[in-house]
């Protein structure tokens, strides 16, 4: 046996203690450095932190020497709070914009980010409420194809008289344009009121255009001095002291009804990223563990630009000397707060994640057979978890077998609202399981990171028993509860639950396989209330659908954007459940569902309030412009000639309480006369810890020989 070498610390800790229990340390740079000067090739290391608060303002840099180091709460039950942000204090009243407000010196004299009685504070806008237009882009004619100018970005564009009011300080404010499936976020370098034109320091990745309709995107000014004030519980950072009169950077805010300077709570962060583990595949960190650790406050000074390569088809087309004010999908380039390279092995177990300005998360290349669970991400700037690493299956930077499983994930993209709670972009033999996501704008789950039939590495995916739902919220389009991309043998979709998904103008789906979607079985979901269809299959072959439960899609159940020739899905003892919307739909032309290339058959299908005709299948669009007058076309006798649906049956499942979303069925169903293993989603979401079954899921205990000594005792 080889002791481990255990460190104390402790937010009362000395400077100059030795990490013993009674002579702590103060913080975990503290604790690394004796442990560097201690260690012996291969030695483990533990350090138990005691509760309290923990101020850090440099991120904790562990490199593969640093290996095989745990960072512990001494009571689990009573965490230990590692805080990237400072108190602002000195708070007194004054007028500004002609309304009362309070000030106070800024500990900082860049940030995004401030945060009031523990919740994230707005930024002044204009408008205060919804949106302007753009009036006209150089080049861009906005009743142009959708494809053909999808990447004609610009780094400028015109506004409507009257609409931008002068601003005192433009370089400090930032356009913000959703549109697509992104939302691109403009610094203004200089607004020209003579031309009415705004420009910024950063090339919109997209054509500053609508998705929907032919006109130009809508768009509001983020950070605006002149609309100080107007809004309670909004704040703004007087870099130059010239609205507040001072000498230096102050902090302005506008206090909500009954706020006092006493009675606020106000942080800034001040830090960025709270731990970096710095490795690659050739030479990783491992076993690095965090257990029950809290971390709290850290955003970006500035806004990060994107910047190309972005992995996809049309790199080699996008200018690399440009910074861009968005990622093409997912916000997926956007720093992490918590960032894992060459991680191998390595445990976020039981730790909370909150209040940050980017992903909490980063599996970066060569990141493989590591463990987050029983994690509570909220409040984040992106997303909860992101893996990225190398498209080369064969490289060690390749990510792999990583488990992301039993947490709590809320409130993600509020800085960044196209992020994804949990994004694989490559990587295999991945578990997503029993995670709880809600309240995002976009996408709960999304894995592949390869367009159309290109050889894709990202295989043997398994994303089981997770609970998504309120996600969308109306701002974006183009998503799924669950995303899926390119070809994907091995990878199993099973046993989710998925509702409230909700877009702007189109694709708010329950299920979403994209581009080249191909080889996956989708089974045993439960997916209901959803803006578009409950399935939706871009294109791709061989996908499976079984043994679901697909309800309430407010333009059907499943649809297929660009059917084949060969067939792309088999649909087998699914119940399919509308409310005046054919279960397969169509939208007339190319997309006409009597163009499905698929296997359909003993499927169980009900309407609430059916389409005479179409309760199996219709064309519920008829011109590819949303805005125009919709006919829809029952089409249930065709979809039969097809051959389509030959065992099928239409009848009332005989569900618990249909309109309470109560889907537990009665012992004599028709359900079960098709031979349909109805789906239990009742266990979707996190379970309990004693339900936990990886490996690396056992808790570091005090004692380390503790169960080696209880097995021989046995």
């Amino acid at each position: 046996m080889t002791d481990r070498i255990e460190i104390y610390a402790g937010p009362t800790g000395s400077v100059y203690g030795d990490g013993s229990r009674g002579y702590p340390v103060q913080d975990l740079q503290a604790a690394i450095t004796i442990i560097r000067q201690r260690r012996q090739p291969g030695q483990r290391a533990v350090v138990w932190l005691e509760r309290g608060n923990y101020p850090q303002s440099a991120p904790l840099v562990l490199r593969p020497e640093d290996s095989y180091t745990s960072f512990c709460a001494m009571d689990p039950a009573d965490p230990p709070v590692i805080e990237g942000a400072v108190r602002v204090t000195g708070w007194r009243e004054m007028i500004i914009n002609g309304r009362p407000v309070l000030a106070a010196p800024a500990p900082a004299d860049r940030g995004r980010a401030l945060y009031v009685n523990g919740v994230r504070a707005p930024r002044p806008r204009h408008p205060q409420n919804g949106f302007l237009r753009i009036a006209s882009v150089d080049g861009l004619d906005p009743a142009a194809g959708f494809v053909e100018t999808l990447f004609d970005g610009a780094d400028r564009f015109g506004f409507a008289d009257g609409d931008v009011p002068e601003l005192a300080e433009p370089q400090r404010v930032e356009v913000v344009v959703p549109h697509y499936w992104v939302q691109e976020r403009m610094p203004v370098a200089a607004v020209d009121h003579e031309r009415r034109e705004i420009r910024s320091s950063l090339r919109s990745v997209f054509a500053l255009r609508d998705d929907a309709v032919q006109q130009f995107a809508r768009y509001y000014l983020d950070n605006v001095a002149e609309a100080f004030g107007e809004v309670p519980g909004q704040w703004y950072l007087d870099v130059t002291g010239r609205l507040s009169g001072e000498h230096g950077p102050q902090l302005l805010y506008a206090p909500r009804t009954g706020e006092t300077a006493d009675t606020l709570d106000v942080r800034m962060p001040v830090l960025d990223q709270f731990l970096r583990l710095d490795g690659t595949g050739d030479h990783p960190v491992r076993e690095v563990r965090l257990e029950s650790v809290i971390f709290d406050f850290a955003d970006f000074a500035d806004v990060p630009p994107a910047t190309a390569p972005f992995g996809i088809r049309e790199d080699p087309m996008l200018p690399t000397d440009v910074g861009y004010a968005a990622d093409v999908q997912a916000a997926s380039t956007v720093p992490a707060a918590l960032q894992f390279d060459g991680a191998r092995s390595c445990v976020l177990l039981d730790c909370t994640v909150r209040r940050v300005g980017g992903y909490a998360v980063s599996l970066g290349p060569g990141s493989q057979g590591n463990l987050v669970s029983g994690c509570r991400f909220s409040d984040l700037g992106a997303g909860a978890i992101r893996s990225g690493g190398s498209i080369d299956r064969t490289s060690a930077d390749f990510n792999s077998d990583n488990e992301i499983s039993d947490n709590e994930i809320e409130r993600g993209g509020r800085s960044y609202p196209s992020c994804v709670a949990v994004l694989l972009q490559h990587g295999a033999h991945n578990v997503v399981a029993h995670n709880h996501v809600r309240d995002f704008y976009y996408t709960a789950i999304s894995v592949g990171w390869v367009w159309d039939y290109a050889d894709s590495p990202s295989h043997s995916n398994l994303i089981i028993g997770n609970h998504l739902h309120d996600l969308g919220q109306r701002l974006l389009n183009d998503m799924g509860g669950i995303y899926l991309l390119g070809i994907a043998p091995g990878t199993i979709v099973r046993g989710n639950h998925i509702h409230d998904v909700h877009c702007a103008n189109y694709g708010g789906w329950g299920i979403y396989t994209d581009e080249g979607s191909s080889h996956v079985v989708i089974e045993s979901n439960v997916v209901h209330d959803v803006s578009s269809q409950a399935f939706h299959h871009h294109y791709g072959r061989e996908v499976t659908l079984r043994n679901n439960i697909l309800a309430f899609g407010g333009e059907g159940q499943i649809a297929i954007t660009r059917p084949e020739d060969q067939p792309a899905l088999t649909v087998e003892r699914n119940i399919l459940i509308g409310n005046h919307s054919p279960a397969f739909s169509g939208a007339g032309g190319a997309r006409d569902v009597r163009n499905f290339r698929l296997i359909s058959d003993l499927n169980l299908f009900h309407d609430q309030d059916p389409l005479p005709g179409g309760i199996r299948a219709g064309n519920l669009r008829t011109s590819p412009n949303p805005q125009d007058p919709q006919t829809p076309l029952a089409l249930d006798r065709e979809w039969a000639a097809l051959g389509h649906d030959r065992h099928s049956i239409d009848a009332d499942p005989g569900f618990a309480d249909l309109d309470a979303r109560d889907f537990r069925i009665r012992p004599d169903s028709p359900a079960y006369q098709l031979g349909i293993a109805v789906p239990d989603v009742s266990t979707a979401g996190p379970r309990p810890a004693t339900e936990r079954r990886h490996p690396l899921a056992a808790r570091t205990v005090a004692n380390q020989f503790a169960r080696m000594r209880a097995a021989r005792a046995r």
